[in-house]
């Protein structure tokens, strides 16, 4: 009974109540407004979550690789073993490279088998960077590195001399 009586007053003093007139198309086109910017805002908070999320993973990724790369994965060279047989490939490598450059500075050109045998050489060296890699005590592999370097060396020497001699044979003839 109560409720009734209480409903009934409402009702009839309902107009004491509403003291403001509210204009209902203005109230729910400002409720719209401010829904499009929290659906926009929503939008730009997860793209800026997904955005996060993975910078965070490349960053994770790239670390992780770093971590379990293999910094020998080509083998291991000589200057990775002591000071004093990195001085040693050092020396080689600038001697063959010295050598190679007086090469293919001259007019001559290096005959294919003998480029084919500095790629054999060079294919044994990366082999032995492989097998120093697998056993890296073993001074046979250490040795027979810098024997690869000496061959090299010494078949570059060879083709110098040869040009050598070839340049001295054309300035005699130019000189008779």
């Amino acid at each position: 009974m109560e409720r009734d009586t209480l409903k009934h007053r409402v009702g009839a003093e309902r107009n004491e109540f509403e003291i403001y007139q509210i204009d209902t198309d203005e109230l729910w086109s400002e409720i719209d407004k401010d829904l499009s910017k929290t659906k926009r805002l929503s939008v730009m908070r997860v793209i800026g979550r997904i955005a996060a999320v993975l910078v965070v993973g490349l960053g994770i990724t790239w670390l992780a690789s770093l971590y379990t790369s293999d910094p020998y994965s080509n083998g291991v060279s000589l200057s990775d073993l002591s000071p004093e047989l990195a001085e040693t490939e050092f020396f080689y490598l600038q001697q063959v490279s010295e050598k190679l450059q007086l090469i293919q500075a001259s007019d001559y050109g290096i005959d294919p088998e003998i480029m084919g045998d500095l790629a054999v050489l060079d294919s044994a060296y990366q082999q032995l960077k492989m097998d120093l890699k697998d056993n890296i005590d073993n001074e046979e592999v250490v040795n027979a590195m810098i024997t690869n370097y000496r061959i090299r060396l010494q078949l570059l020497e060879q083709i110098l001399i040869e040009i050598q001699e070839h340049d001295n044979e054309e300035d005699n003839k130019v000189s008779i």
